[in-house]
């Protein structure tokens, strides 16, 4: 009879149980014992798994694991975290106290001197106006006390998971140390790259995934990455409803924190998602007889959240009163134009992000382009405004520097009635009235003109990487500002678009019930099984070939054409320019799709090819983005047509094997980096501009003359340059393009 040994313990292939913190012991071969009866008894081994180390080894959750590696890269280790959480708890405890003290404990009659027999002359302390503690907690009314303890209920519930996040968030930092050899104290001279690097030469030994013997970048990319992708992609194929249309003021794009959590949570992390788990959609969500059952049930679940939201919204839009009170008070009255400062939007940092970008690639990329785009903005300034702004600024200087005087020869001028008032308000419009000035304008004047808002915008896109071409050759029209303010906000205005948020969401969740079945049929129709992956998001794959735009495609020996339909194809370029921008920050990532590898090579040619001549204007946006670079915005004509470069554009010899005939992978197919650099290098190696990252460089020359290439194909009747009659072209060509993008598009 076949005995089996019971003190063996199986490590699963797939899907282990065992926590990370839980695993012990190296794992020993699992032996059967096939007959006990004999001496030559059979022993098989069934099962030996190729540890060193234990702690990481076939972990079950990786996108969790990777997630909470790239947290603890992101907030600079595990004491930041404890500290972070630490202290967000604290200020969650004083928010709570200090609102309760403002309320109940304080005699505001008394301190406004409120009562007509009071004597004004009289000099009041803190505890004249300061409540004791029994008759400040006998002040405290049910309503307030139900509401103190509703704020201790979420208190603890942000300590359980604080708790829980620091519980792994130091199995991270055992990973970091023991692992990929890399200190805490280390962490902030070490890139990213490097720890994927790093990642990528753990997985031979630690079989972090059981499914590949090794990872490349895009696998981690996807496990970070898988919802995010979903998200952008979303809003790329203009599927959420995000446009709000105002009455006398328009239409506006809206996403706010509160407005983007519970999409996500609705469409990912609720218990009722569509997805089973962290990297597996649900069955039934690929089953297209199921569609309109599932759409049912998705907008009774929209319905439900509307609801919950809006029952919520008067505790919700007092807390973000409170909030933004305790942020922003030392802010504004310390520095009162930093609300005229702009930052970008919410609904900019998604429709703008790149399909596999983590949040610090997108945040660096959008702060290199912070400053031209403020530039582009203030060239909008209108005259008038200028004029009376100067002015206001002049009174309003005048009178406080007087006040300010009078308080330093005898600061009893600051006991007069509302001195103090008047030095605050003053000091409010006069920092509000420098910003409607504008930078250049205090500096002694600007360049005006069609040029230079084509300039601004060219370096803009430079970074960006994402606007209509419809835009080329109308930058310096106030409809074309006007749409781009959508994306560039004021941080005022951004408040208050978080302050209205409690409002406006549960508008916006009830507009999402009609879009319920395209929900449910983009899940089915663009969701494809990785192995040793899982379900993701076919944009994320980057596949030219099935979602590619046609107008986005380059011509040529290596490159074809795609005809996918509207409703496969990436808008604005979404899926071409985001395998460039992956291919420049990994140049050591070989695409796997034959087509992916024909774009990049075609790329690579068509910008050897198309060499700018600085011996003249800037005809394509290409050669305006690298004149800009290198001379400046300012400088004059003549000085730009006798410069001479120092040396020639270095051309490598391109490998014209196809991938058919090679079997494999071509030497030209490893990334776009190596081709575009050559090209990066033999401009901007000559001492004019700040040093910039190689793949900064890359991305942004290659984006340019991809979209120099669209503007061609798509409108080639129309004049790319940006100083020559932009102003004659007829108004009924506005928004001509040959895509919808979703700044453009209305649904």
């Amino acid at each position: 009879m076949a005995h089996f040994r019971r003190d063996i313990t199986y490590s699963a292939l797939d899907n282990e149980l065992t926590p990370p913190l839980g695993r012990s012991a190296e794992v020993t071969p699992t032996m059967i014992t096939l007959d006990q009866e004999h001496d030559d008894a059979t022993n098989v081994i069934i099962h030996k798994v190729p540890q060193t180390k234990v702690g990481w080894t076939h972990i079950e959750d990786l996108d969790s694991f990777f997630t909470r590696m790239y947290r603890y890269y992101v907030r600079g280790g595990f004491y930041p975290m404890m500290m972070s959480d630490l202290f967000y708890l604290l200020q969650f405890i004083f928010i709570v106290w200090f609102s309760t003290f403002l309320v109940h404990c304080i005699d505001y009659p008394r301190l406004f001197r409120n009562d007509p027999n009071a004597n004004r002359s009289e000099k009041l302390s803190l505890s004249d106006v300061i409540y004791s503690s029994s008759v400040c907690v006998n002040n405290i009314s049910w309503t307030w006390w139900c509401l103190i303890v509703l704020c201790s209920f979420i208190w603890l519930m942000r300590l359980v998971i604080s708790i829980y996040h620091l519980y792994y968030a130091y199995d991270t930092k055992l990973f970091y140390n023991n692992a990929l050899k890399i200190k805490e104290s280390d962490l902030a001279w070490v890139n990213w790259s490097t720890i994927q690097e790093r990642v990528r030469e753990a997985q031979p030994e630690h079989h972090m995934c059981v499914h590949k013997q090794e990872i490349n970048e895009l696998d981690i990319y996807h496990r970070i990455l898988r919802f995010n992708n979903y998200m952008v992609a979303m809003v790329n194929k203009n599927l959420l409803p995000l446009q709000i249309r105002v009455p006398c003021i328009g239409d506006f794009h809206y996403l706010s924190r509160g407005l983007k959590w519970n999409l996500e949570f609705l469409l990912f992390y609720s218990p009722w998602s569509p997805w089973e788990n962290c990297w597996q959609l649900r069955s039934a969500y690929k089953d297209n007889s199921k569609r309109m059952i599932l759409a049912r049930q998705l907008q009774r679940q929209i319905l439900l959240l509307a609801l919950v939201n809006l029952i919520l919204s008067p505790l919700i839009q007092a807390w973000q009163i409170l909030y933004f009170f305790f942020n922003y008070a030392e802010l504004i009255k310390r520095s009162p134009g930093s609300l005229g400062l702009r930052t970008w939007s919410l609904y900019a940092k998604v429709t703008l992000r790149h399909f596999n970008e983590l949040e610090h690639e997108l945040r660096d990329r959008l702060n290199r382009a912070h400053k031209p785009a403020t530039k582009y903005l203030a060239s909008f300034n209108s005259p008038i405004t200028t004029v009376l702004a100067k002015n206001v600024v002049f009174v309003s200087a005048s009178v406080l520097g007087v006040l300010v005087v009078l308080s330093v020869y005898d600061e009893d001028v600051l006991t007069v009635e509302h001195v103090l008032t008047i030095i605050t308000i003053l000091g409010c419009i006069l920092a509000g009235a420098r910003a409607l000035i504008g930078e250049e304008e205090r500096l002694g004047g600007a360049c005006t003109g069609p040029a230079r808002g084509e300039e601004l915008l060219v370096q803009v896109l430079g970074h960006v990487h994402y606007l209509p071409t419809a835009w080329r050759g109308r930058a310096h029209t106030k409809d074309v500002a006007a749409h781009f303010q959508h994306l560039f906000q004021f941080r005022a205005v951004y408040i208050v678009f978080e302050l209205l948020s409690p409002l406006l969401c549960p508008l916006v969740l009830l507009s999402l019930r009609t879009r319920a079945l395209d929900i449910v049929d983009f899940y089915r129709n663009f969701t494809v099984s990785v192995l040793g992956i899982g379900d993701v998001c076919s944009f994320a794959q980057l596949d030219i070939r099935r979602h590619g735009h046609p107008d986005w495609q380059i011509h040529g020996r290596n490159g074809n054409k795609t005809c996918n339909t509207q409703y496969n194809q990436g808008e604005v370029g979404k899926t071409e320019l985001s395998l460039i921008a992956f291919s420049c920050r990994h140049p050591g990532w070989q695409p796997t799709e034959l087509a992916q590898r024909q774009f990049l090579r075609s790329l690579r040619q068509s910008i050897h090819q198309a060499k700018p001549n600085l011996n003249g204007l800037n005809k394509t946006m290409l050669g305006s983005f690298i004149q800009q670079s290198i001379f400046g915005t300012n400088t004059p004509l003549p000085a730009l047509l006798s410069y001479q470069p120092k040396q020639n554009y270095r051309l490598p010899d391109m490998d014209e094997t196809s991938d058919e005939e090679e079997g494999g992978l071509s030497r030209s197919s490893a990334g776009l980096a190596g081709a575009s650099s050559v090209l990066g290098a033999s401009v901007f190696e000559l001492g004019a501009v700040p040093e910039l990252p190689d793949e900064v460089r890359d991305m942004s020359v290659s984006t340019l003359h991809l979209y120099d290439l669209q503007l061609a194909q798509a409108r080639p009747n129309v004049s790319a340059c940006c100083t020559n009659n932009c102003s004659e072209r007829p108004r009924s060509s506005r928004w001509e393009s040959g895509e919808d993008t979703p700044l453009l598009h209305r649904p």
